[in-house]
Order: structure tokens, then sequence, then C-alpha cells
């Protein structure tokens, strides 16, 4: 529960050895290059990144061409389709010779821009060619040239289509012979009536042929269009199957994308950061504390005439957040950037919020069955995910971890699906079978929910973890007498609220603890009253305590925040008894018979099927509740006591990949293994 302490590493180096220098950094995964103050005598590399640039826009767009098409080519065709998906793992080695195999990749970039293009140009003629099709249709049956239909020096020649054709149409065309063949129509008129015989066809919606200028028959373009189209398909198809042909160099583009990614990053943003005279050039990068060693050889093992050293960070300095956590609570940290990274000066309280985080989700799932199920399936997806850091990974581990409390606090309930499986229960239950709290508890003769209770006591809990955390984060920074009195007061006040809430309660009858309490808390909220304006003169003393005091409805209202908790446990729960027991055991009272114990086919079906999806239904929508409810309340409740956040995580040279995944030497040999087998 620690971020890792950073210091700066200093190179300085002749200018041709600057890739080597970079691609040994890249790889040791533990630099990020910061930004260097422009001096008298130096300046930033020149870079003209523009070439390099464009050549990462056109990998990455004939590599999004290619995939989709291929994809598209497969399901259509039904065609075997095998490519790595984004992700695979690789080594690094073959991450930094991948420009070695530049003119390969370049060769393919151009085929598929090639084939995509010839694919578009195709596929414009076709479409104008089915266009062509559909106007020559109505005169496939035609065996007299169109060349016969032409005006002569007394009358004028219409010939086209007009839609559902009827003889009547044409009683009052007194001066012109018309005929008609299924929707093509002939009519001839003398010139001296051709304009009304024309307006008379145009509000018919005649359209007229395109074709009079052909040479041949209606027959013989029908035939001839026709083949042109059989031909223009062959060509498409030929073409389709030459760019799915190239699909096999999917693996090969990724990696080259990412790679030339790499370089334009090289180019531009490590370049934008550092210094550089005539012959040579400087940086400095953040590094973790500890990873000197590691750093010093890989330097080593490619230059022998670099300089370079490790200095602390200066006291008003903001290096980047590198959080330290163990495995479990590595995966709370994605919760915690959520909100915001912790900020490299303050403590990391990711693995403290992720004990409340866990319990929290556990108390809400409250039930064995959700619980099983969210250790197997969240466990199962971080096996899975386990060498990759990323979301899915963390995501999966915070369900698994709050599984594990979720089946504590079912079998605490006694609640396995919905179901009471247990002789004797530890906890409080939710309902009992009249719809009514299972049972009460009092407080000044106000009966309440002792499950709600209970809730709020373990808001208490994590108020007085809050100012805890605050009263440490002051004295890391040796102010010990913030730490005391805005930390370590609030948070006996809070154990002192506690304290006083327990002993409220009748049914305990431990009426000592309200007293106890109450003292404990009063005496502390006056300390907090007269102290809160120490550093203010004589008015800003009074509002300061003013303001303390002021406070406590603020914190009471925190408190009552925690009654989510109980909210979102008794929807689920609820839920997940009536689907138990109309399936399994009967509802709403135990004297009915549920649906599967009835013998009756149809309802053990039904009764089944309400059984898994209503309970899968129920475990989904309560799990996204409790995600969202917890982490707001480890937002607002909890980090507001203390956390300052806006920090920026660390982020390594060359670490940023959308296609690949480069393997830890620590898994390389294993994960590479594995992935052979796979294939």
């Amino acid at each position: 529960m620690a971020i890792a302490v950073m210091r700066k590493l200093r190179v300085a180096a002749v200018s041709y050895e600057e890739d080597k220098i970079l691609d040994a950094l890249s790889k040791t995964g533990a630099v990020e290059i910061k930004l260097l103050e422009e001096e008298e005598n130096v300046s930033r590399p020149a870079v003209d990144a523009g070439a390099l640039s464009a050549r990462v826009e056109e990998a990455e767009s004939a590599l999004t061409e290619l995939s989709s098409f291929s994809e598209r080519y497969a399901r259509e065709h039904k065609k075997e389709y095998k490519t790595e998906q984004d992700g695979f793992f690789i080594r690094y080695e073959e991450f930094i010779e991948a420009l070695q195999k530049r003119n390969e990749a370049e060769e393919l970039i151009g085929k598929v821009k090639e084939k995509a293009q010839a694919r578009a140009k195709l596929g414009a003629e076709l479409s104008a060619l089915e266009k062509t099709v559909r106007a020559a249709e109505p005169y496939r049956n035609f065996e007299i040239p169109f060349s016969s239909f032409t005006n002569t020096a007394r009358t004028r020649v219409f010939l086209g289509t007009v839609e559902n054709v009827k003889p009547e149409m044409f009683a009052s065309l007194t001066d012109a012979c018309v005929k008609a063949d299924g929707n093509v129509l002939l009519a001839v008129a003398l010139k001296s009536c051709a304009n009304e015989t024309e307006e008379f066809l145009r509000g018919l919606e005649f359209t007229p042929c395109p074709f009079l200028k052909e040479k041949g028959t209606g027959k013989e373009l029908y035939a001839r269009l026709e083949r042109e189209k059989r031909e223009l398909l062959s060509l498409a198809e030929k073409n389709d199957e030459e760019e799915f042909a190239l699909a096999g160099g999917l693996r090969l583009l990724k990696v080259y994308c990412d790679r030339v990614a790499y370089e334009l990053e090289k180019a531009t943003e490590t370049n934008g950061k550092m210094l550089a005279t005539e012959r040579t050039i400087l940086l400095e990068a953040y590094v973790p504390k500890g990873s000197e060693e590691e750093i010093s050889s890989a330097l080593s093992s490619v230059t022998d005439s670099a300089y370079f050293d490790f200095t602390d960070t200066e006291e008003d300095e903001m290096p980047p957040t590198l959080m330290k956590n163990s495995e479990v609570f590595k995966n709370f940290e994605a919760v915690t950037n959520l909100y915001s990274p912790p900020n490299a000066k303050e403590f990391d309280p990711t693995t403290i919020m992720g004990i409340f985080y866990s319990v929290f989700l556990g108390f809400i799932m409250g039930d064995v069955g959700y619980g099983l199920f969210m250790l197997l399936g969240g466990g199962f997806l971080w096996w899975k995910n386990r060498v990759r850091d990323n979301g899915l990974k963390r995501l999966a581990a915070v369900f698994a971890v709050g599984g594990v409390f979720a089946i504590l606090w079912g079998i605490l309930f006694n609640s396995f699906f919905g179901i009471g499986l247990l002789p004797v229960r530890v906890m409080p239950g939710l309902l009992a079978k009249d719809g009514q709290p299972d049972i009460n508890w009092h407080i000044l003769g106000i009966g309440i929910p002792a499950l709600l209770v209970i809730a709020l006591e373990i808001g208490v809990v994590q108020l007085f973890a809050g100012y805890v955390c605050r009263a440490i984060q002051s004295w890391r920074r040796g102010k010990v007498w913030d730490g005391i009195l805005d930390g370590v007061v609030w948070a006996v006040f809070s154990l002192g609220v506690g304290i006083a809430i327990a002993g409220l309660v009748e049914e305990l009858n431990m009426k000592i603890l309200a007293i106890v309490g109450g003292i404990t808390a009063g005496a502390m909220l006056l300390v907090a009253i007269l102290t809160a304006g120490r550093r203010e003169k004589l008015l800003g003393k009074f509002t300061k305590g003013f303001g303390a005091a002021y406070g406590i409805i603020n914190y009471a209202s925190d408190i009552l925040s925690y009654a989510r908790l109980y909210g979102l446990m008794l929807s689920g729960a609820v839920i997940a008894e009536i689907v138990s027991g109309y399936a399994l055991t009967g509802y709403p009272t135990p004297d009915q018979i549920g649906m599967i114990e009835s013998g009756n086919a149809g309802l053990i079906i039904l009764g089944v099927f309400l059984l898994v999806a209503g309970h899968v239904l129920n475990l989904a929508l309560s799990l996204l509740g409790a995600y969202i409810h917890d982490a707001r309340l480890q937002y607002v409740e909890f980090y507001g006591r203390f956390y300052e956040g806006e920090g920026k995580l660390f982020a390594p040279l060359g670490s940023r990949h959308d296609h690949v995944f480069i393997v830890p030497k620590a898994y390389e040999t294993k994960v590479l293994e594995a992935a052979k087998a796979r294939k």
C-alpha cells in the first residue's frame, strides 16, 4: 500500500546511439522520459515525423481494411478464418526486429490497398452495369434492331416503357398509332401532333428507351450486358479471393503497426522532451527506485560511450505515480484510478479501500450461491488474463475477492440462493415470511431493521478508517498536530458515535455503551470546535469552530449514506427468495409446493427456467448496482476524508500497444509455449 519512490535518470550520449539507447530503456519497462527545460546552446532534436506519421496511418488503414474484409468474406463464404486477436503475445525481440520485415509489411500494405481500390472500382462498375441491365430488361425479347425506331420526314417515333399498361389509356389518343407489349410501348405520331403525343405520354410517366443508338437488337443487347455482368462478377470474386488470401499476413501487419507507432512515439513525444547539441543528446527520465541496476545493465549492453547517472527528485517536483500493492489488492487500483490516481506525495489507500470495497460488495450480495458464482467466474476470467494487466483482469479479480466475502456473509445470513440451509443463523435475517423485517432493533423506542443498524455501524467503521488515513497523511509530511487534531480527534469521535449507536439498541441491553460513546464523541467534538480555527485570527477562529459544529449534520448524512448497503442487499435477497421459493420450496408460505416439486412436467420445466433465468438476472443486476454504489461510498464518504488524487500514472517508454502484448520475461517461456500449443 505504497507509492514507488521515483528517481531521475540522466543520460548524455552521441546522437547516432539515440535509437539503441531508447530501445534498451524501453525494454526495461521502467523508464518514463520527462520534459527537459531548454538551456543555452542546446535545443530540441529536429523532428520530421510527417513521413512516419503517414506510414502509421497507412499501415493502420490497411490493417483495418484487411481485418474487416477477411472477417466478412469468411462469414459470407463459410471459409475458415484464423488470425491473432488483438493483445496476442510476442517476445520483445520479435517486436524490435519487426522493422527488419519492413519490405514484406509494406508490400502487403500495398497489395491490400490495391485490392481494396480494385474492389471499389469493380463495385462501382457493377452497380452502373446492373442499372443498365435493369433498363434493358423490358427489351430483352426485341428482335428488331433499335435503329429501326427512327423518325421519318413526317412522323415521330416514341419507344419506351410505361408501368401498368392498359389499352383504355390510349382511347383519347386519336392522332397517333400505339402498340404495347408488356410494359414496352411504341407510339408513332405525325409531326403535326407530336407535341401533344409527347405531353400525353409524359402524363403516363413514360420512360424513353435509352438504347436507340444501339445497332443491334434488344435481345442481343441484353445478352451482351448479362455477359459483361458475369465477367465483372468473376473479376470481383477473383479479387476478393486474392485479398482474402492476404489475411495470412495479419499477424505481421499488427506487429508492424505497433512497431511503427513506437518509432513515431520516439520521434515525436520522446524527442520533444529531450535536448540536443550538434552531436549529442541529453535526456532525463523517471525510474522507480530499485530498478537502477536493471537500467544500468540495459544501457551498458548497447553503449560504452554514454554517460548516465541516477539522482533523487527535487522536493517541489511531482513525479508520476507507480502504485505498489500486493497481487490481490493490485487489482483494486482500477477502482481508485477510475476516481483519480493518487499523487506521488501521498500514500496509496488502495489496500484499505480494497478491504472495505470487498466487505461492502459481499454484504450487498450476501448469499453463498451468488458468492460462489462471483468467485469461480471472476477467478476464471482473472486466470485467463493473468499475464495481461488489463481492465478485464482487474475487474474479474475484484468480483472474485468480493465473492469470498459474499460467501462469508451468506453463511452468517444463512442464505444459499435465497434458501436457508443451515439449522442456525448467526446474523439477523432480512425478511420473515410475512414480508416484515425478520428482526427489528429498537432505538429510543423506534423499531429499525437490525441489518440497517449493522450497515450504519459498518459505515462508522469506514469513516473512522478515513480519519486515521488523514492522520497518517499528515504525519508522513511532518505535520504532527494536524494529524492529531484533524485526524485522530475525528477518528475517536467516530469511534464514540459507533459505540453510542450500539449502546442505544435496546435489544443489546448495554446502555453503558451509550453513555461512554456519547461522552467520547462529545469531548472529541468540543476539541474539534476549539481547534478548528487554530491558524485563523479572532473572527476566523469563531467561524471555523462554527463550521466544525455544523459539520456534524454532514457527518450524520454521510453515515446515513451507508443505508444503501442495506437497501441494495434487501432488493437482491428478496428477489432471490422469491425465485427460489416459487421454483423450489413454495412461496410465500412453506406449505405451498414449488414448481419443481409439483411433479407436473410443464411446471418442472418452467421452474427450472425460472430458477436459472431469475438468479442469473438477479446476480447481474445486483452486481451492477453493488459495483456502482460501493464505488460511490469509497469515493465520497471514504476518500472525501483525506484523499487528494490528481496524480499522473507512470507510463514507461514504449508501453502503449494497440495490437500486441509483450510478454514479461518471467512469463515468457510458459506463455509462448501455451499460445503455440493452442494453435
